[in-house]
């Protein structure tokens, strides 16, 4: 699947009128709503469904509200749902350099929805895991720099 959405850095005193938005907005980051679900989907192959459904009832939270806004306590929680995630993986899905080995591939790609292990893709398959690794790693950044910087999250 390819990544898609946008995650927005805005200011935390911004009132969500669209009139405003782009004095809020700090910092827009396309595609990578998208990586929410390849979080939920890796913490499911690494066998931690708790975590997994964790994080889909925190992000079902922020879209139940009129604006998809993250506040700062659900930032830094969902930092928290995604450490361990790659020591998770390793030993369970992937080898120590984050393939996916050829015994694992088949089983993959049949319970995989986020990840990219077609067959189309050939020896390239065998790194769809580390992909939607490299997907997570650059949420978290996301994530954090919000923390850093003070601002919360909106999600179109």
């Amino acid at each position: 699947m390819e990544p898609w959405g946008t995650i927005y850095l805005v200011q935390p005193d911004w009132d969500g009128d669209d009139a405003d938005m782009d004095q809020a907005v700090v910092e827009a980051y396309e595609p990578a709503k998208s990586f929410f679900d390849v979080a939920i989907e890796l913490w499911q192959l690494a066998g931690d469904v708790d975590r997994s459904a964790t994080v889909e009832r925190l992000l079902e939270q922020v879209y139940s509200r009129k604006r998809c806004w993250m506040t700062a306590t659900e930032i830094k929680e969902f930092l928290r749902l995604l450490e361990g995630l790659e020591d998770a993986l390793v030993g369970t899905v992937v080898d120590e350099n984050w393939r996916v080995t050829p015994e694992q591939l088949p089983r993959l790609r049949a319970c995989t929805e986020t990840l990219d292990l077609g067959e189309s893709r050939g020896e390239a398959a065998f790194s769809g895991v580390a992909e939607g690794i490299a997907q997570v790693c650059s949420l978290r950044s996301i994530l954090r720099e919000a923390v850093d910087r003070g601002l919360l999250i909106s999600l179109d």
